[in-house]
């Protein structure tokens, strides 16, 4: 449902400004207005409060605080024992009565006790990953480098080839006694079974004659650091090495004395972050509210409940020079109020949607209830199997302790995992029905279908026009069984019919409530259209003795609404309340996606038993396990496409408005 929203303005003496700011923000419940946007004789004599120099420079130093403040904070771990709320908010509280001096000289203390150790475990790791780079080129080449001996006149240079190019070597070595005239030696060996290492040993004289030969074919040196380049391979190799080892440790002490800060300092860095971020949006805030004479004015929406409460609380802090006054909004103020959702635990789930659509505008039905109604019916309808729910399920309690570890605060997660528990009870639910266990499993263990593979009844709820028993479990292989699949297929469009149903009603209500007559008479006219088909496809399929009397009272009804719906909504209307019958139709694949789930479940079971004993029986569950698997994300796909297609485009379209403005309250932000 929506909350009740109540258009308010606070007037108050400018002395009091920046405390009733404070107040409204703790409280978080006011929606704030843009004065400056504001027209009409209401409005005439206020003009928009500024940012003076003084309160520009403040913001500024916030804002640079507020950036300090995080880098410090980003780069601390936080401590293991989670910090209350309790705590959080005492800290956020002791800020309010300090100066910016007194704030700012505490973020120069943090500073003054992170920057050296940040600085310096910066520089470790960007040295441990520079050398770590240098590992595998020391395991293979430094055994070999340290039986080279060099001299002051000789340099050398070290190669790692492939094992398949080693005759590439040879070449080398040919090559380098020509350059050098013999004064050169070439060491090699292979260090594994996919790698040969060699060290080119030559005077100085020749080394840019040597590199740019081997540049010249294209051979990959072994590149030292520069500040190590001029020294011998095994002197700068086994000085990487000895520097790559004494990182760790270090870095690790440095780390520990982070700790230690993190554990002083945390709580205090994140409060002070909460409270920099909510100081700055306060002073962001200002040029939405007015001003005349020595008076502030600030006009919002807050929720009807909240207002009595808020007035009491700023009559209580301020004695009276504070006045909340509660106002009747014109017809275009109405446009402009802000949307507020409040569904109970079953439905809140089903807001998901609104991260899709945008929520719907003021003053109309929430149709949340209808989603949280008909998205897991529809679900459930086509991924009717006991053993596929129980696997949802164990992915979503997986997933809710997943995000409780890490202390997700994500609401996409959050509504994801409800609804999906929701649709998984829906999955049991209608997988008890057709007795469904990773398809006929249980049907193969209790042996319930006959010779030609169809199930045989276990509890007769009745019989059709055939004389043949149906009941429980009913059956979804339309081949096996044709009456129940003309039995399913009316029930799905039974559940499209009330989908539909409920989705016109609503559009009637809210047409009905704004006085809208037109727009209520195209929805009744829908209504009546549908109720119209209900009595000739009754009398058909159900009641046949009363066709002859249905099926004309019927067509009545459904001209009478086509006719009904063109005059409210024009040529479209009359055209769209004949097309509804196409659109419940289409429910009629969701019978079509069940089955090929069901198909690809049993095809599943009969090729891990086609595997027949023995060893054999592994690979068999094997194969069917991993068909199942595909089969339940398939299974959970298409379903939720299909449940959000017809929420979307079957039930949203005949009524639903989108909000323009969103309920946002001025509170604190929490600094996210």
């Amino acid at each position: 449902m929506l909350l009740t929203m109540s258009k308010v303005e606070i007037v108050g003496v400018k002395s009091l400004f920046f405390q009733v700011l404070e107040v409204l923000q703790d409280l978080g419940t006011l929606h704030l207005e843009d004065i400056t946007k504001k027209r009409g004789p209401r409005y005439a004599d206020l003009i928009p409060m500024e940012m003076d120099p003084a309160l520009e420079e403040e913001r500024n130093l916030l804002q640079n605080l507020a950036m300090r403040n995080n880098a410090i904070l980003a780069e601390l771990v936080p401590p293991d024992e989670k910090i209350s709320r309790a705590e959080l908010e005492k800290k956020y509280n002791s800020f309010k009565g300090k100066t910016l001096g007194e704030i700012s000289a505490m973020v120069e203390e943090e500073e003054k006790a992170t920057r050296e150790l940040l600085s310096y475990k910066n520089e470790l790791e960007v040295e441990l990953s520079r050398l770590s780079k240098y590992e595998p080129i020391i395991k293979k080449v430094y055994p070999l480098a340290s039986k080279v001996t060099a001299t002051e006149n000789y340099t050398s240079i070290a190669l790692l080839i492939e094992e398949r190019y080693k005759q590439v070597l040879e070449y080398i070595e040919k090559e380098l006694e020509k350059i050098t005239g013999g004064q050169c030696e070439v060491f090699s060996a292979r260090v594994d079974e996919n790698t040969h290492a060699a060290i080119l040993v030559f005077h100085k004289r020749y080394s840019e004659q040597v590199h740019n030969f081997l540049a010249a074919e294209n051979v990959n040196q072994v590149r030292l650091p520069s500040e190590l380049a001029d020294k011998p391979y095994d002197e700068a190799l086994k000085e990487i090495e000895t520097r790559y080892e004494e990182i760790p440790p270090k870095l690790k002490k440095v780390r520990e004395e982070l700790e230690d800060i993190s554990n002083k300092w945390y709580l205090t860095l994140v409060a002070l972050k909460d409270y920099l971020a909510d100081r700055i949006e306060s002073l962001n805030a200002i040029p939405k509210f007015g001003q005349s004479g020595h008076v502030f004015v600030i006009t919002g929406w807050m929720p009807s409940e909240k207002v009595e409460e808020t007035r009491r609380i700023l009559e209580e802090k301020f004695e009276g020079k504070v006045e909340l006054t509660e106002e009747i909004p014109s017809h275009d103020e109405m446009e402009e109020a802000p949307t507020a959702l409040k569904n109970p635990g079953a439905v809140r789930p089903f807001e998901f949607i609104y991260m899709l659509i945008k929520p719907p505008k003021y003053g109309h039905i929430d149709p949340t209830f209808l989603v949280a109604i008909f998205f897991p019916l529809l679900f459930g309808f086509m991924l009717g199997d006991m053993g596929y729910a129980l696997v949802l399920l164990g992915v979503v309690f997986l997933m809710k302790r997943i995000l409780k570890k890490r202390e997700s605060r994500s609401l996409f997660f959050e509504l994801f995992t409800n609804v999906l528990l929701i649709c998984s009870i829906s999955s049991f639910v209608f997988g008890l029905l057709y007795f469904e266990f990773f398809g006929d499993l249980l049907f193969r263990l209790f042996g319930w279908k006959d010779a030609a593979g169809h199930l045989q009844v276990q509890w007769v709820w009745g019989y059709t026009s055939n004389g043949k028993p149906f009941g429980w479990p009913l059956e979804r292989i339309a081949q096996a069984n044709p009456d129940m699949f003309k039995l399913l297929l009316i029930i799905v469009i039974i559940i499209g019919v009330l989908h539909m149903g409920g989705a016109l009603l609503i559009g009637l209500i809210d047409g009905i409530r704004h006085k809208d007559r037109k727009h209520a008479i195209e929805k009744a006219g829908y209504l009546l259209f549908i109720l119209g088909l209900v009595v000739i496809f009754g009398s058909l399929w159900g009641i046949k003795s009363a066709k002859g009397v249905a099926v004309p009272l019927g067509a009545v009804m459904s001209l009478v609404g086509i006719g009904m719906a063109g005059y409210g909504g024009g040529f479209g209307g009359g055209l769209e309340a004949a097309l509804t019958f196409g659109n419940l139709l289409s429910y009629a694949r969701l019978y079509g996606i069940g089955l090929a789930s069901v198909i690809l479940a049993e095809v599943s079971n009969e090729l891990g038993a086609e595997f027949g004993g023995g060893a054999m029986i592994v690979l068999g569950v094997v194969v069917a396990a991993l068909l199942h698997t595909l089969n339940i994300a398939l299974g959970v796909l298409s379903p939720s496409i299909q449940s959000l297609r017809l929420n979307l485009v079957e039930s949203f379209t005949k009524f639903y408005k989108e909000s323009d403005v969103v309920y946002k309250p001025f509170k604190r932000s929490g600094g996210e």
